[in-house]
């Protein structure tokens, strides 16, 4: 049950097709008993609504005009798409029989500009690894970066779907062992399995370390959750990479389990993370349906960091680096370059 609880599974809607969309029956297509029942639902489930401090009621207030205005599903559906826009969560996402919405507003920021990209993987395998790297089926690029004399392992995971292998760890481990330092790339990673993001964390740690909390929503309250439920790394038996210096570059792509991953090396010793603030997504997502039979996905547990302050807002780096349009042209990634600085320190 617990690792049920702390795996965190960024459901892809690539899977869910237009053809293979679940309804139920006796489906009410009432405009307004739908924005009911949707704002409910949202007001009683959505776990983060007190932890964020949106205003449901101020959200539902702006919207009813447009839904009392509605003349199609479609003009219905965007209703619903703009109210979930506030939510600012990549863990929310609603699906209906002629369109998918999933949200993305967390990538633009306060000021309403998009986050920087802050990473280029062509730029990377021709200007660092050249001709020094492989890739694994697993979804890992990994080679060696020579600078001033130094080598130093580089590691790119693209997503937490593929527990690493013995192969994996064959070919990798000889490149760490003879490196003077680690720089591990998740940017643009948008999770997967928590199990696993966590298993691979504990390779940075040498003894039991706490790395975070999680909680259940458990009521209709705003801030009715269970009691926190400590989250830690252990060292791993196989591979011990704590006493290796290790840069951890991310963007604001980094997403669920890549940002608990990120959360979690914040407590190892030997890591700095370096580059933009991850994306958060510390939530399960869960599912629901509207009486209409259109199905609505929202987390409904909450993951915290070691201060008991949760990481849906994202993981700030502690070296903050932004990689312009002007490097990438150039052939220059300034994250990495950045990474290699604090190493060769």
């Amino acid at each position: 049950m617990k690792r049920f609880i702390i795996s965190l599974l960024l459901v892809s809607v690539a899977f869910v097709s237009c053809e293979k969309y679940d309804t139920v029956k006796d489906v009410n297509n009432d405009y307004m008993a739908n924005f009911k029942a949707f704002c409910t639902m949202i007001d009683e489930e959505y776990c983060f609504l007190g932890l964020k401090n949106i205003d449901w009621n101020a959200v539902q207030d702006e919207m009813l005009p447009r839904v009392q205005a509605a003349k199609s599903e479609q003009e219905f559906f965007n209703v619903l798409e703009s109210s979930l826009d506030y939510l600012r969560d990549g863990h929310v996402w609603m699906i209906s029989p002629f369109k998918r919405y999933v949200c993305d507003t967390y990538l633009i920021d306060e000021d309403g500009n998009k986050y920087p990209g802050n990473f280029d993987p062509g730029v990377i395998k021709d200007n660092y690894l050249k001709e020094r790297f492989r890739t694994m089926a697993s979804g890992i690029v990994f080679g060696e970066i020579e600078r001033n004399g130094h080598t130093y392992a580089y590691i790119y995971y693209s997503g937490f779907d593929n527990d690493w292998t013995d192969e994996d760890y064959k070919y990798i481990e000889p490149i760490i062992e003879r490196s003077e330092g680690i720089i591990f790339d998740i940017r643009n990673n948008p999770g997967g399995s928590g199990e696993i993001g966590l298993t691979l964390a504990s390779n940075f740690f040498d003894k039991k370390t706490l790395v975070g909390y999680h909680a259940l929503k458990t009521g209709k309250g705003h801030n009715d959750f269970s009691e926190l439920q400590a989250l830690y790394c252990r060292p791993t038996k196989k591979h011990d990479w704590s006493d290796k210096k290790t840069m951890l570059l991310t963007n604001r792509e980094v997403y669920s389990t890549a940002n608990l991953f990120t959360c979690a090396l914040k407590q190892a010793k030997n890591v700095t993370q370096i580059g933009g603030i991850s994306g958060g997504g510390g939530g399960m997502p869960m599912t629901h349906y509207l009486p209409n039979g259109w199905l609505v996905v929202f987390p409904g547990n909450v993951l915290f960091d070691i201060n008991k302050q949760h990481i849906e807002g994202g993981i700030e780096p502690d070296i903050e680096v932004t990689s312009t349009d002007a490097d990438f042209d150039a052939g220059r990634d300034a994250i990495i370059e950045a990474a290699l600085i604090e190493l060769m320190k």
